[in-house]
């Protein structure tokens, strides 16, 4: 790092203009940019952490107008290897943009047309690591380039880099190679397989013996209309006819951050009930960013995923002497199976209390 005087003035505080902080609201670097609402957006699926803020200015280029009002404002002025880099590949981009077919000859093998890049990944809509996505179609892009190592050039390395100012450079150079490229992010189903151990006979008769849950007053027969037609798709799935869509349905998260992280998907019919029994079965809304999602199934907040495990005191009495202790069953634990493969573990302990003094 180097700091150095360039001019005598002394620097003054930041003026925030009244366009630049309205009242109540903070600065958005994505949704203020003309192309956000020429393109009919209207939904941010996922960002980097910073394009919003009480200090972030919105700027059509925060590198040379940030510049510009530090020099005309006697403002201090702190610049990364990354925005210097990035502000030229910008420029870079622009250019080939603008003589796509001129340059073709010395970037791109195929002489006419443009080539669909896809990259696969598991996830949702809005689960999905799109920066990482991002990152893979650069690798795509290497085996149909004139110069291999284009990518190595445009994509910032510096002692400064972060992982999003590698997916900024990434994105930056697809829209750069835009007139020679389509991309497409595909996204599948989180689980490769599923196994069903036991017979069709022992998932029908999981799928009979809830059932009886109905009997036990209006919240249980709430329970049983969820669990029901997720039951019915595993017994289909031990008969050999599964449901892909439904299984690629399990779960979807969404949040995290500084705020909660909820969960949906049809695993959330296994826990319908908090740690203390009362029923979370009913909302049916994700709420981020002002935004709302209506999904299928209960939406439960992560923190509020009950134990799959209970507990129970027992006294001992050994030969006239009592111990206190408690016993621990249920589903305390998972197992790799063969380094790629899940299964949850069914368990159980008696543990000593130890005695009070």
């Amino acid at each position: 790092m180097a700091t150095f005087v360039v001019s005598p003035v002394e620097a003054n505080t930041y003026e925030y203009r009244e366009w630049e902080k309205p009242q109540g609201k903070e600065g958005h670097a994505v949704s203020s940019r003309k192309e956000y609402k020429e393109e009919g957006c209207g939904e941010i699926l996922q960002s980097s952490p910073n394009i919003h803020g009480a200090s972030l200015i919105p700027s059509a280029n925060g590198f040379v107008l940030g510049a510009v009002r530090a020099y005309n404002e006697h403002h201090h002025l702190v610049l990364r290897p990354d925005d210097v880099w990035l502000a030229i590949m910008t420029q870079f981009g622009l250019f080939v943009n603008g003589n796509a077919e001129a340059v073709r000859h010395s970037l791109v093998k195929h002489q006419e047309g443009t080539k669909e890049l896809v990259v696969r990944s598991v996830g949702s809509l809005h689960t999905a690591n799109y920066g990482r996505l991002a990152t893979h179609l650069i690798l795509k892009m290497k085996e149909h380039l004139v110069d291999s190592s284009l990518g190595e050039w445009v994509l910032p390395a510096f002692t400064t880099t972060t992982d999003h100012d590698r997916i900024v450079g990434s994105v930056v150079m697809m829209a750069s190679m835009k007139k020679y490229f389509t991309y497409k992010m595909m996204l599948m189903c989180g689980l490769p397989s599923v196994t069903l151990l036991g017979t069709a006979a022992d998932w029908e008769a999981i799928r009979s013996r809830v059932d009886k849950l109905a009997t036990f007053g209006d919240v249980t027969t709430k329970w049983h209309a969820l669990l029901a037609p997720v039951l019915d798709q595993f017994v289909a799935a031990a008969q050999n006819k599964p449901d892909v869509a439904f299984w690629q349905r399990i779960c979807h998260t969404e949040g995290g951050g500084s705020g909660p992280s909820f969960l949906s998907g049809w695993i959330t019919v296994f826990s319908v009930f908090d740690v203390d029994g009362k029923w979370q079965g009913d909302e049916r809304v994700i709420r981020s960013w002002g935004e709302e999602t209506t999904c299928e199934f209960p939406v439960v907040d992560l923190d509020d995923v009950a134990p799959g495990y209970l507990t129970v005191d027992v006294t001992i009495d050994d030969n006239g002497v009592e111990h206190k202790s408690v016993m621990f069953a249920g589903q305390m634990s998972y197992t790799v199976v063969e380094g790629n493969s899940i299964q949850p573990t069914l368990s159980w302990a008696m543990a000593l209390k130890e005695s009070k003094q």
